[in-house]
């Protein structure tokens, strides 16, 4: 609801819990606002979470997005959780160059990274690039045809300048 009432169209979620009880709220509260865009963790417990659910991951909401990383050869990357039904997309999360909690230079890995990046590309696409895709992403109604809509607008993206003002035409 808050998010909401506040214009927040995309909500990343690098987080996740084995109990599927914990998550009923928030399925009801992501079905009650469908434009919301919900990108989640599929998590780092090494395993197949069709099998072995991992939720929210393993919700089934037309508005929720579940994202693993991938490793250099674009297969899971060691550690992160899979599965073929419940992880949407594999994304390149592994020894991102990062800043630690003082600000030091580092690296990390697993699926909340790349939660991170999709959330990121997502949003700059949003409000960077609105002539990349035919109409705005809250009008396209699935999500999953705006994730679509966001990879192919991606090379397009990928040349923007980095002010607020940038177009792709």
């Amino acid at each position: 609801q808050h998010a909401d009432q506040n214009g927040v169209s995309i909500v990343g979620m690098p987080l996740g819990s084995n109990r599927a009880e914990d998550w009923g709220s928030f399925a009801r509260a992501a079905r009650d606002h469908p434009r919301i865009l919900f990108i989640a963790s599929a998590g780092n417990n090494g395993r197949d979470i069709d099998s072995q659910p991992v939720f929210p991951a393993a919700l089934d909401l037309d508005n929720l997005l579940v994202v693993s990383s991938a490793d250099d050869f674009v297969r899971p990357a060691r550690g992160v959780n899979w599965g073929r039904q419940s992880v949407d997309y594999l994304v390149p999360a592994e020894r991102r160059p990062a800043l630690d909690y003082s600000g030091q230079p580092t690296r990390v890995s697993g699926s909340s990274y790349a939660v991170a990046r999709v959330a990121a590309l997502a949003a700059r696409i949003q409000a960077d690039a609105w002539s990349c895709v035919a109409r705005p992403m809250t009008a396209l109604g699935n999500f999953h045809s705006i994730i679509f809509a966001i990879i192919a607008a991606s090379v397009c993206a990928l040349s923007l300048p980095m002010s607020p003002a940038a177009s792709c035409s």
